[in-house]
């Protein structure tokens, strides 16, 4: 009854009655598959992130064969607060429930891209050559460490035959890596004429 209440609520753009009902249904149903993701959903798209992270930890509790896609979502809204140190290892518990889980695998190789940037912006500000180059070298690094989790996130969208506007992103994703490999003088052309083939086929 909940979740046709909330399915109508929804339809019916009345996003006030459709949250109450979401975080009331989550509340008498807490390993309903419906209530939870729905509610969590609705908070991150209204950038209500602390209350989006409150109702993740409680999905998790109560669905932890979830802990897949619940962790890796909440490992995304701490490495949009830049708190990486916090994502990387709820990405990495995803991915010891679920080797093949999708999301963590995109996210810990977007997290490791955000965090080079990060070092590569630090990189342009610094006024001695040797700190720039301890900086490059660590921004390298971090570029280096997205690859395999990119790499294997496209194999496994290729595996089950995504759509080719799926996998699009993460060929732009690793396209850029590639790319900004071989400014930092590691030598990644192969994997650059590959990844800019596949994308111009």
């Amino acid at each position: 009854i909940y979740e046709l209440l909330a399915s109508e609520y929804q339809r019916t753009n009345d996003s006030l009655a459709f949250v109450n009902t979401l975080r009331t249904g989550a509340e008498k149903f807490p390993t309903n598959k419906y209530f939870t993701p729905n509610l969590i959903n609705e908070y991150i798209k209204g950038g209500k992130n602390s209350e989006a992270l409150a109702f993740l930890d409680q999905a998790i509790a109560n669905d932890p064969s979830n802990s897949c896609d619940l962790k890796s979502v909440k490992a995304t809204l701490y490495a949009d607060k830049k708190d990486y140190a916090t994502s990387e290892p709820l990405s990495l518990e995803a991915l010891q429930t679920d080797a093949n889980c999708e999301r963590a695998l995109e996210g810990l190789g977007v997290l490791y891209i955000l965090q080079a940037q990060d070092m590569n912006e630090k990189a342009a500000q610094v006024s001695t050559r040797k700190e720039q180059t301890e900086l490059d070298k660590q921004t390298a690094e971090l570029y280096l460490k997205s690859v395999p989790y990119l790499e294997k996130f496209r194999g496994l969208l290729k595996t089950r035959k995504a759509e080719p506007r799926e996998i699009r992103p993460t060929l732009v994703k690793l396209q850029k890596v590639y790319y900004n490999l071989s400014l930092l003088k590691v030598d990644k052309a192969k994997e650059l004429e590959e990844i800019e083939k596949e994308l111009s086929e």
